[in-house]
């Protein structure tokens, strides 16, 4: 089976990171046998008027990606002509792959650009199209945006509309005709790097938070919440904190009671030791349509306290963690809860198994058959 595989968020040269939880997706999918190209298109800001870098290769997975990266000053208005975008995507698509790759089914993800651009392109080649959704805007795009009428005929047309959580699908279901077609398929934790390790003995209670501290982000309910507790405990309070971010400036020029460790963004498996070394990860936020941070953190096998939003409730239960509603008061009590609740850190991590790459990939792979 061949599958082209369409993506505008996906890692580039001027954003390594951007989308790599669809890269993810894309490396599930080659672990079933499927053979897959990717076809991404990136639009970024530049310093220079208009820029467009063109390359082939293979990645890290041996998945051919085809790279077209779209560089301006003026990228906010390149980023909104969807025609433009769509033209530059459907002639190297003519011109490299079609050629010598003919695909079985067009897998697009996020709704605009890709989506919309992969439903243009399997309509010219009658291929069934499969859209994977991760956008939590998508009901703002479809009541404003000028390609509203295009999108919901993309979702509509589309064999399946698989989103990252029940919650997104929920959210989706009322923009389809026929909302049976929403399936639910997780984001991907590499359990070779985030796996379980038996917690180190300290005399300390070790916490570990990690985000990109920007937008829907809430570091300040963390700090005040430990703030609080700090107080009350008998052990001394560590939290480590990884990634970067404006809402963290404010709070680091502030004293604390407890121990704090700005540790910056760190790779892969410098954060799976962080997480395999923390007594309990913590993740505020307004807002999350899965959550890929908690999914990690629990397949190394530690409890986790976060905020009950978005699609976080469907992450955590009474044997891996505690919710908290997004005020001081509750997520101190959550902190003094979780300490007293005694969790079963291997069976944590055995639970989060169904996020690995072999069960996200057989879901795409059982999808891609009933077509």
């Amino acid at each position: 089976m061949k599958v082209l595989f369409i993506s505008s968020w996906y890692p580039n040269s001027t954003n390594p990171l951007k989308g790599i939880y669809v890269k993810k997706h894309a490396e599930a999918i080659k672990k079933t046998g499927v053979k897959i190209v990717v076809l991404a298109l990136t639009v970024s800001h530049s310093k220079r008027l208009f820029e467009k870098k063109v390359s082939i290769s293979t990645d890290e997975n041996g998945i051919t990606t085809h790279l077209i990266e779209l560089n301006s000053g003026f990228y906010k208005l390149i980023h909104v002509n969807l025609l433009l975008q769509s033209n530059f995507l459907r002639k190297h698509f003519d011109r490299e792959i079609k050629p010598s790759f003919k695909p079985d089914v067009i897998h697009s993800n996020v709704l605009y650009p890709a989506a919309i651009m992969g439903y243009w392109l399997s309509k010219r080649e009658n291929i069934p199209h499969i859209i994977t959704e991760h956008w939590s805007k998508v009901d703002k795009f479809l009541s404003t945006n000028l390609f509203a009428v295009s999108g919901r005929k993309a979702y509509n047309s589309a064999k399946y509309v698989t989103a990252v959580s029940g919650f997104l699908g929920r959210s989706l279901s009322k923009h389809f005709e026929k909302p049976d077609k929403i399936k639910v398929v997780p984001n991907v934790v590499d359990t070779s790097v985030f796996s379980y390790k038996a917690k180190p003995s300290n005399s300390k209670l070790i916490f570990c938070c990690v985000a990109h501290w920007n937008g829907v982000k809430r570091p300040d309910l963390i700090f005040n919440s430990l703030e609080s507790f700090s107080k009350q405990s008998n052990k001394v309070v560590v939290l480590n904190v990884i990634g970067e971010g404006v809402l963290l400036s404010e709070l680091k020029k502030e004293k604390w009671n407890f121990e704090i460790n700005y540790l910056g963004n760190r790779q892969r498996k410098e954060l799976a030791d962080q997480l395999q070394a923390a007594d309990y990860f913590l993740h505020a936020s307004e807002m999350e349509t899965f959550s890929i941070v908690i999914a990690e953190a629990l397949a190394t096998g530690t409890p986790v306290l976060a905020s009950n939003a978005g699609a976080i409730p469907e992450l955590i239960n009474k044997e891996n963690g505690l919710l908290c509603n997004n005020d001081v008061d509750s997520w101190l009590k959550g902190l003094n809860d979780l300490v007293k609740t005694k969790f079963d850190h291997e069976k944590i991590s055995g639970q989060a198994q169904n996020f690995s790459l072999e069960k996200v990939g057989n879901k795409f792979l059982e999808l891609y058959k009933s077509i």
